[in-house]
């Protein structure tokens, strides 16, 4: 049962419901265009189309109008709008995207799809977001599920879902160019070409970008060197063969060079090259047999490979006491799913479906002496929707699931929306999922090479048998369109309850103090001034409740433009058994985000970003996260007649001030560049 505490920390729905009753009557003589606007349909929550008012779990959807006015050039920056998720890049590795806490490095609780195929990194888990094959021009809309969702996507959905949506092949034909120039090396150039007939259509689109992120000075905080490099090509080709059949095409291709390093501590991070080459392609067949009924079968190949050398030493008074290090992974995921949704009667419908994948990782260092590590796992999964009343709307749904790492997982959900009035809906929601362990807390085996054929240092070891995670979710929501006052609302309250928390320990691997032997070929006193004695593991912990509120306000004003508000309070709680104290510190209190734009006559259009996050802390890698606020400017003007895309713009981020992100030696600063943009 919820505690009192748990359910009502801030009393957001208050002012939701206040407006409910006040809104409808707040303008006078409103227009017939004020009352048509809709809410956007979403299909991420259950997999079924519905409106926002229907679905049975909290999703925001940041739309193209969002992306275009935030100024923001990288798909993981569009979150820092999402109530509840935290964003921070840093120098070692890709940004890092979590929700409600408990994050690290590797985001390794969330779900990423891309056009309904998962991203989710097999081996360490979470997503490289600069290596996607995929820009945000080829992005439609983001939807964001703000909490577990495994009964649609099963386990690894654990905190919740985001599916980027790209662009469809027909959608805008023509050719684009986007340029962009800016400060600190700052160059990116993307090209679209695309067309559209009666029963073909493709869109194709190539970019190089180029950006030095950090820049190492030499003082604190300003320690790491880090400048990106990425080249992207994305295709997408539909063919309609007759009124019900779609057959899809598409193919991705990534290919990114990054030099990094720091002159803190030269001796370990040296300045060096690391790369990431990443490519997939998806067919997908659809056949619409009926009104709102339709089969489809996808299936879906994604390769990456990471390479990252150098030479290392943990004695900066040992300058010839140098070992070569090397960090290469090759991961394949290879994934067929069949899927059917049905419409049974007016008021009954469903989506059943059953998928199958495979995934393969090898790696010299991470995974020593185990060669190609793989594993198959199969789900079946079901969502149905009944109105019962004009009122009330029900929902249950379920994944069954065997993943390589686990036993057969079963995760339902059951869920209310009751229309209390026209255009606004309370929902009430529960169930249970799991999030399986990654191949690399279940199958470890980290060593650093030494130089007769030995090994000098072990770094993370698993030997203990992981259970999955388990969460149990309860929320309360409410979704509100208020049409006189071109206001949408979005508040729920949410409790999740996490148990067999997975987390690492660590032990003295010389004194024999682990619970596993040392490799074979472990010779660390041949090398005592490389790394230490240490070795680290995973194992299943304890408990966690997190709980807290979220508020988005979404509203447009014809005068004064549009506002997009959010903001969430988080709680982390610690239970039976979780001996990190951190955990409890890694989501702030409060953080809220502020989105502004407005056109202007004579074509001009100005935006401005506003994002306020708490103080917190990273977990594992990272360190405090001190409380900062950002600011972001975009001005724009507007090339061609009324309606066209084609602009020019000045864009300045982190207006107000530098900050560090992940770790106090990682300082984000101010970035400002040009952008034009011409379509023909």
């Amino acid at each position: 049962m919820f505690s009192k505490r748990a359910i009502f920390p801030r009393p957001v729905l208050a002012p939701a419901l206040a407006l409910t009753l006040a809104g409808p009557a707040a303008a006078s003589e409103p227009s017939e265009a004020l009352f048509l606007m809709e809410l956007p349909s979403v299909l991420t929550a259950s997999r079924l189309t519905q409106s926002p008012l229907d679905v049975p779990a909290p999703v925001t959807v940041i739309d193209r109008d969002m992306i275009r006015a935030s100024g923001f050039t990288e798909i993981h920056d569009v979150f820092r709008l999402v109530p509840g998720f935290l964003v921070a890049d840093w120098p070692q590795g890709p940004p890092s995207v979590v929700n409600h806490g408990l994050g690290d490095a590797t985001s390794r609780r969330l779900l990423v799809l891309v056009d309904g195929r998962s991203v989710f990194d097999p081996f360490r888990g979470g997503v490289d977001w600069q290596g996607l094959p995929l820009r945000l021009e080829d992005v439609e809309r983001v939807e964001v599920v703000r909490g577990p969702n495994q009964a649609s996507y099963g386990a690894n959905a654990f905190q919740g879902v985001i599916n980027i949506i790209t662009r469809l092949p027909g959608a805008d034909p023509g050719v684009d160019l986007v340029m962009s120039r800016g400060r600190r090396g700052f160059e990116d150039y993307y090209v679209r070409g695309g067309g559209s007939g009666a029963a073909f259509d493709w869109r194709v689109s190539f970019s190089s970008r180029e950006l030095s992120r950090f820049e190492d000075r030499g003082a604190k905080p300003s320690f790491w060197d880090e400048t990106n490099q990425r080249q992207v090509l994305n295709a997408h080709w539909a063919w309609r063969p007759d009124l019900r059949q779609e057959w899809r095409l598409q193919l991705g291709l990534s290919r990114g060079n990054d030099v990094a390093g720091t002159t803190l501590e030269p001796h370990k991070y040296p300045v060096h090259e690391r790369g990431s080459d990443a490519n997939f392609i998806q067919l997908a067949w659809r056949n619409s047999y009926a009104p709102g009924s339709e089969v489809s079968v996808q299936y879906y190949q994604h390769e990456r490979k990471e390479r990252e050398a150098y030479l290392k030493s943990n004695s900066p008074t040992l300058p010839t006491a140098w070992l070569p290090v090397e960090f290469g992974v090759d991961m394949r995921r290879d994934d067929i799913e069949f899927q059917q949704i049905h419409r049974f009667s007016p008021s009954l419908r469903g989506v059943w479906g059953a998928g199958l994948r495979h995934d393969q990782v090898e790696s010299a260092h991470y995974l020593h002496g185990l060669g190609t590590v793989s594993g198959t796992q199969w789900q079946v999964f079901g969502n149905l929707d009944w109105q019962a009343t004009p009122d009330w709307l029900l929902h249950a749904g379920a994944m069954l699931e065997r993943h390589y790492l686990t036993d057969t997982l079963f995760s339902p959900r059951l869920a209310a929306n009751y229309q209390f009035a026209p255009n606004h809906s309370l929902r009430l929601s529960a169930g249970r999922g799991y999030r399986a362990p990654t191949l690399f807390e279940a199958r470890a085996r980290e060593v650093y090479p030494g130089t007769a054929n030995d090994i000098a240092d072990v770094g993370y070891w698993s030997y203990l048998p992981l259970d999955p995670e388990r969460v149990s979710f309860r929320e309360l929501g409410y979704v509100g369109r208020f049409p006189a006052l071109r206001l949408q609302v979005d508040a729920r309250l949410y409790s999740d309850r996490y148990s067999r928390y997975i987390d690492s320990k660590t032990c003295n691997l010389d004194a024999n103090l682990c619970g596993f032997a040392q490799p074979a070929g472990y010779n660390r006193a041949a090398y005592s001034w490389f790394g230490n004695a240490k070795a680290n593991y995973f194992y299943n912990s304890g408990e966690l409740h997190v709980y807290g509120t979220e508020l988005t306000l979404d509203w447009r004003h014809p005068v004064w433009g549009r506002f997009v508000f959010s903001t969430a309070y988080s709680r982390v709680q610690a239970g039976a058994g979780i001996n990190d104290a951190d955990a409890e510190l890694s989501a702030p209190r409060h953080a809220s985000s502020l989105l502004w734009s407005k056109a202007f006559d004579g074509g001009w259009t100005t935006s401005l970003g506003y994002y306020r996050v708490g103080h917190f802390k990273w977990l594992n890698e990272g360190d405090d996260q001190w409380a900062y606020r950002r600011v972001d400017l975009k001005l724009a003007r507007r090339l061609g007649k009324a309606g066209s895309e084609d602009e020019i713009a000045l864009t300045v981020q982190n207006l107000n001030d530098r900050h560090v992100e992940f770790d106090e030696y990682y300082l984000v600063e101010r970035q400002a560049f040009l952008t034009l943009r011409l379509g023909w």
